[in-house]
């Protein structure tokens, strides 16, 4: 009853400060460090659609030319959309529990306490390749859909602005917000 509330009040407070102004905006949204006074609510999201994930999706950098489209985030999964100036939705990032790797094969990670599995599909001018980070309780999923010249750089640069943060600090933020009156998992040791 109590994740209801917290899930409510995130909610309303989301609503209240109008997060479709973020939607087609640059990328300076879902930050990996917050400021100290204000809660990424859209991370609070992710992480309680995801309750076993040990991190969630957030950007490291500000890019000029990329654009957060969409964000849903409903019982055990997160869907994240971004655009570039010349491609529709041109990477795709779904946080869930578990996911199908299909053929992705293992290869170096890029992201801390993470492990990582790509399956290249190239086609013509087209970059569709998938990849898959495994983090404890979670699996994030990139479906990219590139076209034209630079786009293996385009993927590069994206990927290396999307990092992780954990659950504990998100944690720890949501009670310095609320004082104390909110938890980011009600019913979890604290």
């Amino acid at each position: 009853m109590r994740r209801v509330a917290v899930l409510v009040a995130v909610a309303a407070a989301v609503l209240a400060a109008g997060c479709s102004n973020a939607i087609s905006t640059p990328l300076r949204v879902l930050p990996c460090t917050p400021s100290d006074d204000q809660l990424d609510k859209q991370l609070v999201l992710m992480a309680q659609s995801v309750p076993t994930a040990s991190a969630v999706p957030c950007l490291r950098a500000e890019l000029d030319d990329w654009f957060l489209d969409d964000l849903d985030s409903w019982d055990g999964r997160t869907k994240i959309e971004f655009s570039r100036l010349i491609d529709q939705v041109a990477l795709t990032i779904e946080l869930t529990a578990t996911c199908d790797r299909g053929g992705a094969t293992e290869t170096a990670t890029d992201q801390p306490g993470t492990r990582r599995f790509d399956e290249r599909i190239r086609t013509g001018g087209t970059y569709r390749d998938r990849r898959f980070y495994l983090l404890p309780g979670a699996c994030m999923a990139y479906e990219f859909e590139l076209a034209g010249t630079g786009v293996e750089a385009a993927a590069e640069e994206i990927s290396g602005a999307i990092g992780l943060v954990s659950r504990d600090r998100l944690a720890d933020q949501v009670r310095g917000y609320s004082s104390g009156r909110l938890q980011l998992d009600p019913g979890r040791p604290q």
